[in-house]
This record gives structure tokens, sequence and C-alpha cells, in this order.
């Protein structure tokens, strides 16, 4: 999209120049690298909203009007909306103010519509924000479905999960794997599943450290799309759990334990996510997996080092989510379903929404990556 800048300021020309080098690249394929955090921010994407915003701002519409539809149990719904439009606003301005300081920071340059500001706090400090602003709207977002999804779905479909894992494997999973639980491995994996909150944010951390904004974006979009798509999933099919559903629970012979410090650091752990989560009816699909096989997949692609750091941990995650009695089997199928479609559309999905750049097929084979 080109703009006519001929009779407008110079602000406006100098946007209309980013813009036109935005056109004239419709497709990059990574790696692209700057030389410092946001140096070629703005070529990730064009326009003002990134595909991770679009992602987002479609989420919280899409929230709103389910509110909207059950306000009669909904006590609060009027501000749960205003919530919304604001954290929409929120958005806007970051993506705005973004562009702005880029904007004003390329008139310091003249020969070339690419500004380059590793000297540049300001701008730094801009594209931290704008890069990094889904860890807290991610994290409050999932807050609100403890309160919002037996409101506006006020049915719990555990009884159907138990059943469909009865008629795949013959028996009720986590009474199965009593059979090989044990302290030591319980804290291994109590410790491996709460790596899931960690997991992405070091892959993305990789990817801005190296300067590769194109692959980090990309990245952001797949975590937005990921975690959104299964957030949409708990509402469609509310799951508390195997360890909340009364004829497993009653069922099990012992309850979970670990060994180190006498048992408390498992009981630290678990009890800590436990307040930190809420019952927020989130099993299905599982999150965990999906969100864990994205990080591993596009880790692989992205950074090779970084990935095989990463598959103990998430490897053991996985399994630890049937093995601690916070999911079905089914909850795990259906997450691996969710990440492989996510995969599969992601390009596609990426370039509709006005990303400037495809993933790679592979990995380069340059060391460390």
């Amino acid at each position: 999209m080109r703009r006519d800048a001929g009779s407008e300021g110079g602000g406006d020309k100098q946007e209309a120049d980013l813009v036109t080098h935005q056109s004239s690249t419709p497709q990059r394929v990574f790696p692209a690298e700057a030389s410092s955090p946001g140096e070629n921010d703005h070529l990730s994407f064009a326009g003002l909203l990134s595909p991770a915003d679009k992602i987002a701002i479609a989420y919280l519409a899409i929230i709103a009007a389910l509110i909207v539809t059950s306000n009669r149990r909904i006590e609060y719904w009027p501000h749960l909306i205003a919530g919304h439009a604001l954290a929409i606003v929120v958005i806007v301005l970051i993506a705005k103010l973004g562009r702005l300081a880029l904007l004003s920071l390329s008139q310091k340059f003249t020969d070339s519509p690419i500004p380059r500001f590793s000297d540049s706090p300001i701008i730094r400090f801009a594209a931290l924000i704008r890069g990094w602003y889904v860890l807290v709207l991610i994290p409050v977002t999932y807050k609100e479905l403890s309160y919002l999804i037996p409101l506006v779905h006020p049915k719990d479909y555990d009884a159907e999960m138990a059943a469909i894992d009865r008629w795949l494997l013959g028996v009720d999973p986590t009474i199965w794997l009593e059979r090989i639980t044990w302290p030591p491995l319980t804290d291994v994996l109590q410790i491996s599943y709460s790596t899931y909150y960690f997991l992405p944010v070091i892959l993305g951390a990789v990817l801005w450290r190296k300067g590769w904004f194109d692959k980090f974006h990309f990245f952001v979009f797949i975590l937005v799309l990921g975690f959104y798509l299964s957030y949409l999933g708990y509402v469609s099919v509310p799951v508390m759990g195997p360890r909340f559903l009364p004829s497993i629970k009653n069922a099990q012979s012992f309850a979970l334990s670990g060994s180190l410090f006498g048992g408390e650091l498992f009981r630290a752990i678990r009890e800590t996510l436990d307040r930190a989560e809420g019952i927020t009816r989130d099993c299905f699909p599982s999150g965990h997996t999906e969100l864990t096989l994205l990080v591993l997949y596009y880790a692989r692609l992205f950074h090779r080092k970084t990935f095989w750091i990463m598959l103990p941990f998430g490897a053991a995650l996985i399994f630890s989510t049937v093995y601690l009695r916070y999911h079905y089997v089914i909850d795990v199928i259906a997450g691996a379903l969710l990440a492989l479609i996510v995969i599969l559309t992601a390009n596609w999905l990426y370039r509709a929404l006005g990303g400037l750049s495809q993933v790679p097929a592979r990995t380069s084979p340059t060391p460390g990556t």
C-alpha cells in the first residue's frame, strides 16, 4: 500500500517510505538478523498491528461476545466488556507508540528509510514493550476463565473424558500409573511440569538476544495463537481433570507425594500452581502439551542447541500431565493434534494477517543454531 506523500509533512513521507519498503518485500525467509533489539522490528509485518496483535484482539472480541450472550448469568458483565475494550485499546496504543517511536527516530537517517538505532535506549525500550507485552496479556486473560467458564458453559465433561480414556486404553490411566509411581520420580515430574511457564520465554529470549526479530515475532504469533486456541477449547469443553473426578479420585490407592525435603518441595510447587491457576476447567485440550510441542518444534527450527536443552524437560512435562493426575490421555491427544494444526496452518495464517516472513523448512546448519 503506497501513499502519495508529496503534499504531506516529512513524518508522513517517512512513514510512506517505510510502508513502501515493506510492500516491495512481500515475503522474506528466515533468518534475518539485526545488530540490536528492534533494529528490523518494523519489517516483520505490514501495517500497524502484528499478526499476534490481530489474534489477541480477535480472541478478546470472541470472549466479549460470549459474555454478552451470557450476560444474565454474569453479574459483572459490563465491567468485563469494558476490560476487554480497554485491553484492545492498549494493544493498539502499544502498536501505535512503537510505530511513532520508529518514525521519529528515522528522521535522523537521511540515506535510508531503514534506520539503525543500536544507540537509542528509547527505541530499544519501545521495542521491548512492543515485543513482550503478551507476557502480561496471556496470563491475565487466562485468569479470567476461572470466573467465566462456569457461567458461560456451566457443564463439566470429566465423565465423558474418563469414558473416552477407558475406551481407548481399557483402564483409567492415572490409576494404572500407580504401579510406577515413585516419590523421587514424582519430584522430577512436578518440577518438569512447572517448566511450562519458562520454556516459551526462554526460546523467545534466545531469539531476541540474537537479534532474529523476524523469528521472534513469528514465534510470538505462534504462542498467542496456540494459547488462545486452547483457551477457546476450555470454554467449549470444560474439564477439571482426573484428580477432581470422584470416580477416579476415590479409586486412587494413595495420594501423590514427593521425597525431596521430606516431600515439602512437591507440595510447595503443587500448591503454588493450584493457587496461581485456580480451578479453571482448563484440561481439554491440554495446553501444556500443545504449547510444549510448539516450543520444541520451533526451537528445533530456530536454534538447535536450545532445542536439545529443552527436549528432556518437554518430554517429561508432557508425560507428567497424566502421571501427576492433571489431565486425561484424551486431553494430551487433543493438545498434540491442536499443535499439529497450528504448525500446518501457521505460515499461511501469518501471511494472511500481514506477516512478511515465512518459517524455514529446515534449520540453518550454522553451528549453534
